[in-house]
């Protein structure tokens, strides 16, 4: 548990620190010199930054995952389950006969 929490908080701040980078970014170019304009029709779209930068760190972590240990570990929580399995289809069959007879 306190792995995911872990890795659900590092996920989010990076999330933040992208969004305040580009935001920082936006504020100090006009005081540099820069072509961008904060106003709203030539700005900065914040929700697509804010998007973009999630669909990024989204990629990069499902990039790290090993894709091919994955059957492996759903076959083997099927098998672990198999008699809750067996129990929830009889259950459904029993509604089943239940509602449509």
């Amino acid at each position: 548990m306190a792995q995911l929490l872990r890795a659900t908080l590092t996920f989010f701040s990076t999330l933040a620190v992208g969004v305040l980078t580009a935001g920082a970014l936006v504020a100090l170019m006009p005081s540099l010199g820069g072509g961008i304009d904060a106003g709203p029709a030539n700005g900065l779209h914040f929700e697509s930054l804010l998007l973009g930068v999630l669909f990024g760190l989204v990629l990069g972590t499902v990039g790290r995952y090993n894709w091919a240990d994955v059957p492996r570990r759903v076959i083997t929580w099927f098998l672990i389950r198999e008699r809750q399995f067996f129990y929830y289809s009889l259950i459904a069959i029993c509604i089943g006969v239940l509602l449509f007879y």
